[in-house]
């Protein structure tokens, strides 16, 4: 059995995603039984345009004539047994290649959701249009892998998809994200010291700490509204510190923090180059905050839970899923439940814990290895199918 992966290489450059398929990538040829192979293609844009248009103008058209001419090219000019197309993104894909042998993972559907106002952020203004082209791009294929079954169950509810047709696979966790850096105790220790002393932030301070990217459905103005009755919450409000890491706040976000009195207990850190950096900051905080409105996955709660770091999330969309009876869920944009969900978790010290050793346990069943042996699983069904 041949199978060809097929990853989000042109027009959606995204960390989440190489790390899906490099983690398939190598997991898969160490699990797979004598008599498979595994090959990913390599596609990027059509540099030819970027010398013919100047500008941002031939980058873009380079990219898109990579992903819709360039890529689907190639990918009909290979031979497999199974195609494993791994993000929606590229789903056009799916038209170049053997829908019956043909594998496709769908990560979320939030620019969709987005284009009908069911969450509230921008987006594309014939997106309503084409994602809808994409999912019938999807259901070509002989299966559809989603991250979690709240995706499946969205995919099924407004496109009719047969439940049937898809697969829930979850995604798996780096080993990084554990309680304990290599070198134990001190070494963390030295870590937490080190980010308190870069971000001005006091040693015996709580540390409430949010990641975000550039997209409004990680609901940063619910927790910036939080934060400010949960200083008036706890008895120690001068001491409680929203450590952000990501992206920037949008500027409506920042004129929210003055307008809120919190300025100068707000730190942005910026982007974590690597995950051992971000693990040390999860090990740093004193709980995570990630009220998303949506998440078709959610790894920040994953890897704070592995890191032995109290949750306190939304229960939207896949998170109760993902984080199970292991963190602390409120409703997405109920304030004073985030609040008091986020001064139980830090004053608490009972369930804090309780949280710490059920969500260790929670996040170690997200295993790269598991990932893979359900991916192959999936595999295996067309392969008997089309032998």
């Amino acid at each position: 059995m041949k199978v060809v992966l097929l990853p989000n290489l042109v027009g959606f450059p995204a960390v989440s995603m190489e790390r899906y398929a490099n983690e398939l990538f190598e997991q898969l040829p160490r699990i797979a039984p004598s008599g498979w192979s595994f090959d990913r293609i390599v596609c990027g844009a059509e540099e030819r345009l970027v010398s013919l248009i100047p500008g941002s103008q031939g980058e873009k058209w380079a990219s898109r004539a990579g992903r819709f001419v360039k890529y689907p090219r190639i990918a009909a000019q290979t031979v497999a047994d199974v195609y494993h197309v791994l993000d929606h993104s590229h789903a056009n894909l799916a038209n170049a290649v053997p829908g019956e042998k043909t594998v496709i993972t769908c990560h979320d559907i939030i620019p969709y959701l987005a284009a009908i106002g069911k969450i509230p952020m921008a987006s594309g203004r014939l997106t309503k249009y084409t994602f809808p082209q994409r999912v019938r791009s999807m259901r070509r294929c002989r299966y559809i892998l989603t991250d979690s079954d709240s995706t499946k169950q969205d995919l099924h509810h407004y496109f009719q998809v047969p439940l049937e047709q898809m697969q829930t696979v979850y995604l798996g966790l780096n080993p990084q994200f554990t309680r304990f850096p290599e070198g134990g105790e001190a070494v963390q220790e030295s870590q937490t010291q080190a980010i308190r002393a870069k971000h001005g932030i006091p040693p015996e301070a709580k540390i409430i700490f949010h990641i975000a990217g550039t997209l409004r459905y990680k609901n940063t103005p619910t927790l910036l509204k939080a934060v400010r009755e949960l200083r008036e919450l706890h008895t120690s409000g001068n001491d409680l510190w929203l450590l952000r890491a990501g992206g920037a706040f949008f500027p409506d976000e920042e004129d929210l923090i003055a307008e809120l009195g919190i300025r100068e207990r707000v730190v942005h850190a910026g982007r974590i180059p690597d995950d051992a950096g971000l693990a040390a900051y999860y090990r740093a905080s004193d709980v995570l905050a990630f009220p998303s409105l949506y998440e078709g996955f959610g790894w920040p709660p994953l890897e704070a839970m592995a890191c032995g770091t109290p949750v306190v999330t939304s229960n939207a969309a896949s998170l109760p899923e993902v984080v199970g009876d292991a963190g602390l869920t409120v409703p997405p944009t109920d304030v004073s439940a985030l609040a008091h969900a986020l001064y139980t978790a830090l004053t608490d010290e009972a369930l804090r814990r309780t949280l710490r050793a059920k969500g260790m346990a929670q996040s170690a069943l997200f295993t790269w290895e598991n990932c893979a042996k359900n991916t192959l699983a999936v595999y295996r069904r067309i392969g008997e199918n089309t032998v």
